[in-house]
């Protein structure tokens, strides 16, 4: 089982990241004991503010480059609001710039070295079952807060840290009970199991996330995962339209086949400047095609057409190498052409398929703001804004007119080789 906190749950706790197989979760190609995380992610269906909240943790252990120091590790920064299904990851120490979902502890982690200053809260070797070891997620402003526990036969003690704001217990999970492993090593992480509804104990992954993809916007271009219901998008057909629903959802990608990989449409892929910048987009997500400059030689009429049925195009391929990713919808009220990246491209269409691999909470939460729909088989917010092509068909399509280029090119060349011919 997992505890809650106004939706919020431990997602992930990377606790242990020295000797062994290392993890680089801020991507800067050292991995050390500045990578350990800790994650959560919201399950409830609206935004949650997390500002002022805070991440206290109770740590034993020995053999790790720095000893575990207990107290508070985070304090999350005004503005912070997770929307739902999203997560944040509270990472020791980042170097560079941070990604968007990701956040460095204000009281993390400076890799120190053995017998250096004890500033990595997270930090832990090996242990004792005997020794509490938990963390704790709570809003001072309340006083309710939530534990993650990682002794099997240990209470937790952050509630008598010196300072703790915790007054009443919301819920408590316990990651060595659920996982049968109580002493975490280097390369893997408790992480928890929608599906059981308990944490197991298995290879640590961040998601890999897809650049930041820019939606044209009346007040210019923005980062899809800043945007939220109500906020105005500006549509090909209909002016600026305000936003009615966002979902965002992580995918592991190791077991999935080539053809269900994401796409990456790489800069002037679709005709100049379209897009601007290398888009990625999931493979069924659907671009303009026959107008607005994208793909005008081979589509005689403005169409949709699925990101996969384009791989055979120069600059257009699948993502073999990806091993998760998050995805970011979202959806008007009327399904719209947009601007990503400067590339004319779908909002979600909510068809039967999207609604039925939702979750119960997001199929209420779609009802409330769509309806219930008149017919089985219509999209919610339908019709179409565009003719939507099927994979095949557009397959088909390019192959015959890549054919007929080349039967062209073999046509001009032959002209070309007998007026050499008569010349001479």
């Amino acid at each position: 089982m997992t505890a809650s906190l106004d939706g919020i749950i431990f997602d992930q706790f990377y606790g242990d990241n020295s000797g062994g197989a290392e993890f680089d979760t801020d991507g800067d190609g050292i991995a050390t004991q500045e990578d350990e995380f800790v994650s959560f992610t919201n399950t409830s269906g609206a935004p949650v503010d997390l500002s002022g909240w805070q991440i206290w943790s109770d740590m034993t252990g020995a053999g790790a480059p720095d000893g575990p120091q207990d107290g508070l590790y985070h304090t999350f920064p005004p503005g912070t609001v997770l929307n739902p299904g999203q997560t944040v990851y509270v990472v020791n120490e980042i170097t560079g710039t941070p990604a968007y979902n990701m956040q460095e502890a204000s009281e993390g982690g400076v890799e120190s070295g053995a017998g250096g200053a004890n500033t990595n809260f997270l930090s832990e070797g090996a242990d004792s079952s005997s020794q509490p070891e938990s963390v704790a997620l709570v809003n001072p402003l309340t006083g309710e807060y939530i534990v993650l526990n990682f002794s099997a036969t240990e209470a937790s003690s952050v509630p008598s840290l010196s300072g703790f704001p915790g007054t009443l217990l919301m819920g408590e999970a316990n990651a060595a009970l659920d996982s049968g492993v109580e002493d975490q090593n280097a390369g893997a992480s408790y992480q928890y199991n929608s599906t059981t509804g308990s944490y197991e104990y298995t290879a640590v992954t961040v998601a890999c996330y897809a650049p930041d993809t820019l939606i044209d916007t009346p007040t210019g271009p923005r980062a899809v995962q800043t945007l939220l219901p109500g906020d105005l998008v500006h549509t090909l057909d209909h002016g600026p339209q305000p936003i009615c629903w966002v979902r965002s959802s992580d995918h592991p990608l190791e077991a999935t086949r080539v053809n269900d990989m994401p796409v990456i449409i790489k800069a002037g892929a679709l005709g100049a400047g379209k897009p601007t910048t290398d888009l990625i987009v999931s493979p069924q997500h659907r671009v303009l095609v026959g107008g607005g400059g994208q793909l005008e030689a081979q589509f005689k009429t403005e169409s949709l057409a699925p990101a996969k049925s384009l791989v055979s195009l120069p600059g257009i391929r699948q993502m073999q190498g990806k091993k998760s990713i998050t995805w970011i919808h979202f959806a008007c009220e009327r399904h719209e052409v947009v601007s990503a990246n400067a590339c004319l491209t779908e909002t979600l269409l909510v068809g039967p398929m999207v609604v039925k691999n939702m979750t119960d909470a997001e199929r209420i939460d779609l009802i409330k703001v769509f309806g219930a729909g008149s017919r089985c088989k219509a999209a919610l917010n339908g019709p179409p804004a565009r003719p939507c092509l099927r994979v095949g068909g557009v397959r088909r399509l390019l192959a015959e007119y890549s054919k007929e280029k080349t039967r062209n090119t073999d046509k001009r060349i032959g002209i070309l080789e007998r007026d050499l011919l008569l010349v001479q």
